[in-house]
């Protein structure tokens, strides 16, 4: 299968990006205007909540649109451009934002009785890995960011070279 152009594994990665993105609307939708009014939250807690909801679901938003960016640059044939090195620093920059979040919530909410890095019951495999998760995402993009942006340097070079 091919990676690059039209029909490719880009195209299809795509098409998914976006199913996700109309899923991530309906979801935060429902969980916003159906779900969070049932919580049970009161007082300082309750707006924290919010608040944290609100800013990793634009966060997530963000991070998937970024991703639809730079495969349609896959898709056009042509990921090296200055673009994608912006758009793999906002990616890096949206991983740390919903590690923040987790991190908030786990110091404010969720409290140390009830983290677990993995358990193991009748109703499968749980785990709390989440903010490590994206803390190693966002150290990842930005290693990668940097590293598309001396690719782009090369590559303007070479261009320019006759």
């Amino acid at each position: 299968m091919k990676y690059y152009g039209k029909n490719s594994l880009s195209s299809v990665i795509n098409v998914i990006l976006s199913i996700v993105l109309i899923l991530g609307i309906i979801l935060s939708g429902y969980i916003l205007f159906f779900e969070l009014p049932k919580v049970n939250i009161s007082g300082f807690h309750k707006y924290i909540t919010i608040a944290l909801l609100i800013i990793g679901i634009i966060a997530t938003f963000a991070f998937v649109i970024e991703l639809k960016r730079i495969i349609k640059t896959l898709v056009l044939e042509n990921p090296f451009t200055a673009s994608n090195v912006k758009s793999l620093r906002r990616l890096m920059f949206s991983c740390f934002t919903i590690a923040f979040c987790y991190i908030v919530n786990f110091v404010l909410n969720l409290g140390k009785d009830t983290f677990s890095i993995i358990n193991i019951d009748q109703a499968g495999i749980h785990t709390d890995a989440e903010i490590f998760i994206f803390l190693l995402a966002g150290c990842f993009i930005g290693i990668l960011s940097k590293v598309f942006e001396q690719a782009v340097k090369y590559k303007e070079d070479n261009d320019l070279t006759i």
